[in-house]
């Protein structure tokens, strides 16, 4: 309910979106849903902006085959699946020489259906791979389906994070980075998609 998948897309969709790839998992929301949400804040060519859908399957929405731009995961604990479908689209970005942003939304829900350890060797391998492309991840996660132990176990791979809250109004504040502010400060979604 804090706007985090919205800031997460605008995040992704900041600058020239159309001069990048994108790619986006979620594992909540059924990526027609996602894709939707994503094209409302950037016009993006076709072959320049992809889905990992770990939901729609086990969701039990009518499917089409794959898509070009669409890979269909059985469910947000096939970690497998999904870096593979992850991997895929990154490999093609870099062999078309663009940039990339990858989002995830939300790790969360993998934690419902494997335990810790292993989500956290995902995102080990997963923010490797990002990180030797020169690509640029944006993840989210839930801090109310963690514990405070668990939630630092599950940053320790990301570079900066930025941490939102909502009281009367959506506020953020960036820990381990030399961006964004510092303390908790209200957040103008319009700022963030330029």
């Amino acid at each position: 309910m804090t706007g985090k998948r919205r800031i997460m897309n605008s995040l992704l969709a900041a600058g020239d979106p159309a001069a990048r790839g994108t790619a986006i998992v979620t594992t909540r929301k059924p990526g027609d849903t996602i894709e939707r949400e994503f094209r409302s804040l950037a016009d993006v060519p076709d072959g320049q902006f992809s889905v990992v859908d770990c939901v729609s399957r086990s969701g039990g929405f009518g499917l089409a085959e794959a898509a070009p731009g669409r890979r269909y995961i059985s469910d947000p604990g096939d970690l497998t699946g999904i870096g593979i479908a992850m991997t895929e689209f990154m490999r093609r970005f870099h062999e078309e020489g663009r940039d990339a942003r990858i989002g995830l939304h939300t790790l969360s829900t993998m934690l419902m259906y494997v335990d810790l350890k292993r989500v956290f060797q995902f995102l080990h391998v997963v923010t490797g791979r990002i990180a030797t492309s020169g690509f640029s991840g944006v993840f989210v996660l839930d801090d109310n389906v963690v514990s405070e132990r668990e939630e630092m176990i599950m940053l320790q791979p990301f570079d900066a994070v930025m941490e939102v809250r909502e009281d009367e109004r959506t506020e953020l504040r960036v820990r381990g980075a030399d961006f964004g502010p510092r303390a908790w400060t209200p957040v103008r979604f319009d700022a963030l998609v330029q």
